[in-house]
């Protein structure tokens, strides 16, 4: 079975993917310990062994502790997505972020373990990021340049060919508008006779799966309430039903049905709150609303939250990100933000994989831990990064016949 190492794992989409694809993911490093809770789980009731590095990555880019860590284990594949704060387009661009290095610790390990192919998932932004100024593992200094062309470049000096295009999770059976700039690298081999097959991005599929087709059967559960139990009175669609039953497989080869429902709380929202979301028409944002309103009814529901917008429910939900109230349910009889167990529907993990630790945080709290709902948002949707690593074990199997 071809191996994996996942780099900024976070609770695991990425996995999930592969792991669906027929990968086992032995090894996985994130410096979150809320993450790496849900992430160890995870893997212990699927059966699988894992070594986790729950740890600042620049101390595994030293020689010594990633030999200890991989303990001498050959690596096919190594994923993973750099913490992207900085890059966002959705954020503040900080070219003083600390973060937005860490794409080079990334090519270090790279370099050092030399799998046959490499996988980078990033926001969009970092498409136009440029860096003023960076000095690579190859100790090239990089002035005004592009992240990918000093992701290409640097990989190239030891042995890599990489190309990379912004793809769409929606386009993959994802319920999500999801733009992603995915980097594949090809290990480049001296010999004729030995070279790699080069990697594939994925074919688009003719399916868009709706925001009302992910989560309709779980639009039972109330303002304040929490809920263990699936809902019958609702006719559960394909996509429903896929993840109820599970598509990442367990150790002994069959996947784990969620027998009860996790992570499925609805905040308590105030009486002003409620009102406001009746108030959304369907896909409409509170910065909208406010600029429909009589003088009277502003001064009511004025609020500083703008962004938050209703879904709706024939399209894909818009971009999962790590805030919960930036979306509200589509249904009118059910005027409140989304459950983790939803927002994880929207990313297509499987109703059995349960997420840890708080449910969300607040404000400066958000630096230090890492709640439930940022966790579902960072990670990357596992139907989109097991279309992915499906084209990688095309081109693996290749070499072997």
């Amino acid at each position: 079975m071809y191996r994996v190492l996942d780099l900024f794992c976070g609770a695991g989409g990425m996995s999930e993917g592969f792991l669906q694809a027929g990968f086992e993911v032995p090894f996985a490093s994130d410096y979150s310990k809320e993450a790496a809770i849900t992430y160890k789980n995870r893997h212990e009731q699927l059966g699988y062994n894992l070594n986790f590095f729950n740890d600042d990555i620049s101390k595994l880019t030293k020689k010594a502790t990633l030999n200890e860590f991989l303990g001498g284990a050959t690596i096919d594949v190594i994923v993973g997505g750099p913490p992207c704060q900085g890059f966002s387009l959705t954020g503040k661009r900080d070219e003083n972020d600390p973060r937005n290095r860490l794409f080079l610790d990334y090519l270090k390990i790279v370099k050092m373990v030399r799998p046959k192919y490499f996988v980078i998932e990033n926001v969009e932004g970092m498409l136009s990021y440029k860096v003023k100024k960076i000095k690579g593992i190859s100790r090239t200094i990089y002035e005004d340049e592009l992240v990918p062309d000093i992701i290409q470049k640097e990989a190239e000096k030891f042995g890599y060919f990489v190309e990379y295009k912004l793809l769409n999770a929606k386009d993959y059976g994802v319920p999500q508008n999801r733009p992603r700039v995915i980097f594949l690298g090809t290990q480049i081999m001296k010999r004729r006779k030995d070279k790699l097959p080069k990697l594939k991005f994925p074919e688009k599929q003719n399916v868009l799966v709706s925001v009302e087709e992910a989560i309709s059967d779980l639009r039972f559960l109330k303002n304040g309430e929490t809920s263990i139990k699936y809902n019958g009175r609702y006719k559960v669609t394909r996509y429903q039903q896929m993840l109820r039953d599970g598509l990442t497989p367990s150790a002994n080869g069959e996947s784990i049905p969620a027998v009860e429902l996790h992570n499925h709380e609805a905040s308590k929202h105030q009486e002003k709150t409620v009102k406001r979301f009746e108030k959304l028409r369907s896909g409409e944002s509170v910065e909208q609303l406010l600029k429909r309103l009589t003088p009277d009814e502003l001064e009511y529901f004025k609020t500083k939250k703008y962004r938050c917008a209703k879904l709706q429910k024939d399209l894909v939900s818009p971009t999962v990100l790590t805030l919960p109230d930036d979306i509200v349910h589509y249904d009118k009889e059910n005027p409140r933000i989304l459950s983790v167990r939803e927002f994880a529907r929207l990313q297509s993990f499987d109703d059995s994989f349960v997420f840890y630790g708080k449910r969300t945080t607040g404000g400066d709290r958000r630096k230090l831990e890492t709640p439930q709902y940022t966790q579902v948002g960072n990670a990357v949707p596992p139907l989109f990064a097991r279309a992915i690593a499906l084209e990688i074990r095309n081109a693996l199997e290749k070499i072997g016949n």
